[in-house]
């Protein structure tokens, strides 16, 4: 079992700040304290009793325990009561964090990423301890410790002193589901612009808790929705999902390559949506062409597309192209849906390339990292259309060397 990621302990706080209309998102910019998303938050624990009845309780009427301003007052339940009886023979705990919801993990994340706030780490949203409702951090951790640990709270030690988290049994899997609960507030609120109700932190998941209201949407949890009707089986995914091109470097020139559906004749090749060339079948099977080099430090379009023996479309696929100074930017196409982010030719003090799309930072569905040492990450997405890109070339000690924003549509 891996060990913990080091959590956040302090978090700086900015009570002046009203919510009012911000979005989590313009939150980001306007404050240092998660209680900005207070409102937000406390929905989310009522879907989640919707979801578990039973599983949270609040800790705030504990009478020995004193909570910081911005801590949210629930734990699991099994929790709560444990803290309850380790407060009972008197002092006072202080505590400056225990559950955080998916809102105020994306703020501290946020700030963390963005040199703000004083964070120097903090874990992406659905990945904190903190969010299973089992945690919690004290500075009295040396006065409080072995009594804490008598009520089954086991400390994490050096790595994170103030750090203690409920080990007791009654506890419940919440992997997952403040996500869960959150797609379904927006989704009830945003008919017209629905997402997968599947737990899992993504692309879509996390554009939209960007856009969500601090103070909270305007339907709330709801504990006696009907449960959805089975989703029918998917349809097999279009032929343009098989067409997949590439391009390499060679002698100056790119040779442009494409893996096509079986009764492919020829394949056409554009750039910015002017026609460069066709290959065709005699040539061989991966429809080979030779275009020039285009150093330029634009963006380039380059689509390919795939016809049978009657000149109808069978595919398409597009992908981009940005060189410059003998480095290259490109966004490849590969099969459903999946698409390869590459920096090549990259410089000797490049180490990694790190993918954010949208605020998210992409896992390379080949290393199952998120900084790529083989300086391409391959992504899956829910969500097509246009996106943002933003790459970031590493060094050795996971430095910034450079980075790079460009918007392409992915169909």
């Amino acid at each position: 079992m891996p060990e913990p990621e080091p959590e956040v302990c302090f978090v700086p706080d900015d009570l002046g700040t009203s919510s009012e209309r911000l979005t989590i998102g313009e939150a980001v910019g306007s404050a240092c304290s998660t209680s900005v998303v207070r409102a937000l938050s406390e929905q989310l624990v009522q879907e989640i009793q919707c979801l578990r009845p039973g599983s949270m309780a609040r800790i705030d009427d504990i009478p020995n325990v004193r909570l910081g301003s911005a801590t949210f007052p629930w734990m699991q339940r099994p929790a709560a009561d444990a803290l309850r009886a380790a407060t009972s023979g008197g002092g006072t705990l202080s505590l400056n964090s225990t559950l955080r919801t998916l809102p105020q993990q994306y703020l501290l994340y946020r700030w963390y990423r963005a040199g703000r706030c004083g964070i120097s780490l903090a874990a992406a949203p659905g990945r904190s301890n903190h969010e299973s409702g089992l945690a919690l951090d004290t500075s009295d951790h040396a006065a409080w410790r072995s009594r804490l640990e008598a009520r089954s709270f086991r400390w994490l030690g050096g790595s994170d002193p103030v750090h203690f988290e409920y080990v007791g049994g009654g506890t419940v899997d919440l992997s997952g589901l403040s996500v869960l609960a959150f797609q379904k507030l927006w989704n009830r609120n945003h008919p017209e612009d629905l997402i997968d109700e599947d737990g899992l932190y993504g692309p879509q998941t996390e554009a939209r808790l960007a856009r969500a209201p601090s103070e909270g949407f305007p339907i709330g949890a709801r504990c006696d929705e009907p449960e959805p009707e089975p989703e029918p089986e998917p349809m097999p995914m279009p032929m343009a999902a098989r067409l997949v091109i590439d391009w390499r470097l060679e002698s100056g020139t790119y040779v442009l390559t494409a893996s096509t559906p079986e009764a492919t004749e020829r394949v056409e090749y554009t750039i910015d949506g002017r026609v460069i060339g066709t290959a065709i079948r005699a040539w061989g099977a991966d429809f080979a062409m030779v275009a020039g080099t285009c150093e330029d430090h634009e963006t380039h379009v380059v689509e390919a597309i795939a016809r049978d023996a009657a000149s109808a479309e069978l595919a398409r696929a597009v992908g981009l192209l940005e060189a410059s100074g003998g480095t290259a930017i490109a966004i490849r196409p590969r099969g459903a849906s999946t698409y390869e982010i590459t920096l090549e030719r990259a410089a000797s003090e490049v180490a990694a390339l790190e993918v954010e799309v949208d605020g998210f930072v992409l896992t390379d569905e080949v290393s199952g990292a998120t900084r790529s040492e083989r300086l391409a990450v391959r992504y899956t997405f829910t969500t097509l259309g246009a996106r943002t890109f933003v790459l970031r070339s590493l060094d050795a000690s996971g430095g910034v060397l450079a980075e790079r924003t460009l918007t392409f549509e992915l169909r």
